[in-house]
């Protein structure tokens, strides 16, 4: 799967993930002396879970191979407000990620509105102005985040990405477990308590895969075309 994004419209928060830089080495005057820049940085982050990475192909991690009961242990347990006790829960949960040259610069939105400039975008359900005094963003300081320019045709490299997610289910915290934390009142006291830990629903909500159909576990590829502002932080 190949898919190209132009204009880009998209941000990708990651929470967590591996960032690779050249060693540091020191540096005479005359070579600081050379050096020029800008307000920008360039960033590469790859993240792996569960996954071991195989030359764009992956295979999940041989820890991830469920037991004879069938439990395995790469899961991912999300828990909501108003919902506690309840979780949703990815079985044989593994991936990888891999963003390349994402471009972020610091940088100042125009001085002057455009003719799709509309007020009623910069306000709250309440009519008040998000941005202090006014309900105009013109000449506020802001990140353009773009991806190299200098791209080939057919060259989808600026983001690969593998996802499988064998089972979404909802799973209950057992419902013998003991809650001794006053400050804690929906936590049990043994880990194998959590709704996360355990397989008790029967069938399958959902399930799904993100790959390429060039491998059963290949990357699918993405470019991006274009730039985006981020402003109001």
């Amino acid at each position: 799967m190949r898919i190209m994004i132009k204009p880009l419209y998209l941000l990708l928060l990651l929470i967590s993930g591996v960032i690779k830089a050249n060693d540091l080495s020191p540096m005479n005057d005359e070579e600081m002396g050379a050096i020029t820049g800008q307000n920008a940085i360039q960033l590469s982050v790859k993240l792996h879970n569960n996954v071991e990475v195989q030359d764009n192909n992956h295979v999940a991690g041989a820890h991830c191979t469920p037991d004879a009961s069938g439990y395995s242990p790469c899961r991912l347990g999300m828990e909501f407000v108003d919902k506690e006790r309840n979780w949703l829960v990815m079985k044989q949960f593994y991936g990888y990620l891999n963003l390349t040259d994402i471009r972020l610069e610091g940088v100042s939105l125009p001085s002057s509105n455009t003719a799709y400039y509309d007020p009623d975008r910069f306000k709250r359900a309440d009519g008040t102005c998000l941005i202090a005094g006014t309900c105009n963003p013109r000449a506020l300081a802001a990140i353009e985040m773009s991806y190299p320019s200098s791209k080939g045709s057919g060259e989808y490299q600026d983001m690969q990405t593998f996802l499988n997610i064998g089972a979404m289910v909802v799973e209950r915290n057992n419902p013998g477990a003991s809650y001794s934390d006053a400050a804690n009142p929906h936590r049990p006291d043994a880990v194998a308590d959590y709704g996360f830990m355990r397989d008790e629903t029967a069938g399958v909500a959902n399930a799904f895969r993100i790959s390429d159909s060039s491998g059963p576990n290949a990357n699918m590829q993405v470019r991006f075309d274009g730039s985006t502002l981020i402003y109001g932080f």
